[in-house]
């Protein structure tokens, strides 16, 4: 096959239609428990963390209250993966050599902001949020919220005490009150909750849904998703997803793309190396959002 300007054209159309299905076809976890935040900036400053003032009776002139200020900042990273193709390999016509690593890259891009989200929420208990806490703590307060923890120490791992610690954590979610000592919780469906577990502890949590004929357990319906990234075997996390609040953030100044290098008369990459570039590229950033809707639950 000869390398030319056509060729180039036909492959990359190639590469980036199996790239976008492959994208595509991967549904990403952090949808779910962090919400989607524009940027315009290198960096974006969340005033806005908090909560708005509760309906009350309209008598006289209205009473607007300024939200609870606070200077978190989020700054966006520039992210990328990239692979080379070999001159050779077009002209000898074996791209299909590249078809799965082209479809890998759509899914490891499309993945990345989960691994990301792992990484927050792992870190959470020495990081800080944008009240000046760690996001996973025991002393959170606000205005007229009153101390309040986050961070709740687990009775054990199997599912009597799994399923102790849910209802534990679930009434915590309820009882959480804003900066006007407001709850920050309203509702709460089976769905509007949902737990991230280790691999290690897949099995409790299938025993709750799916109890054993005969079983001492009742049956409790929990939505869990298991995060491969989570290395203690023993800690779990509990997140409210019910509302458009989330307890994270995912900051995008920049979408993903399918990028190329190919240019056999101006690329150096190709004159030296007979080698084309193709690769992902990106412009984002996840961080913490509101710790009220997040619980970390430890084992020792």
């Amino acid at each position: 096959m000869e390398v030319n300007a056509s060729t180039l054209i036909g492959m990359q159309r190639t590469f980036r239609a199996l790239f976008l299905a492959s994208f595509d076809g991967y549904a990403p976890m952090w949808m779910k428990h962090a919400m989607e935040s524009p940027s315009t900036n290198a960096a974006e400053i969340y005033q806005w963390l908090g909560r708005v003032a509760q309906m009350r009776e309209w008598i006289g002139s209205k009473q607007a209250e300024e939200l609870r200020g606070f200077d978190f900042t989020v700054v966006n990273k520039d992210w990328e993966s990239t692979i080379e193709v070999d001159r050779n390999h077009i002209e000898d016509d074996q791209l299909g050599l590249y078809r799965p690593r082209i479809m890998d890259l759509g899914q490891r891009a499309q993945q990345h902001p989960d691994k990301l989200l792992s990484e927050r929420r792992r870190s959470g208990a020495s990081a800080l949020c944008y009240d000046g806490q760690y996001f996973y703590d025991t002393d959170h307060t606000e205005g007229s919220s009153g101390t309040q923890s986050n961070k709740l120490t687990g009775t054990g791992v199997t599912a009597d005490k799994v399923r102790d610690d849910l209802f534990a954590a679930r009434a915590k979610l309820r009882k959480y009150k804003d900066d006007k000592a407001e709850p920050f919780v309203l509702t709460m469906g089976n769905l509007d909750v949902i737990a991230v577990i280790p691999p290690d502890l897949e099995k409790v949590f299938d025993e709750l849904n799916n109890p054993a004929p005969g079983a001492t357990v009742p049956k409790t319906p929990i939505v869990y998703e298991v995060d491969p990234y989570l290395t203690d075997a023993n800690d779990w996390y509990l997140d409210y997803v019910g509302s458009p609040l989330k307890p994270f953030i995912k900051q995008d100044r920049k979408a993903v793309s399918f990028v190329a290098l190919e240019d056999p008369s101006s690329s150096e990459s190709v004159f030296y190396k007979k080698k084309f570039a193709y690769g992902v590229e990106g412009r984002y950033n996840m961080s913490y959002g509101l710790w009220q809707l997040s619980i970390l639950t430890t084992n020792t």
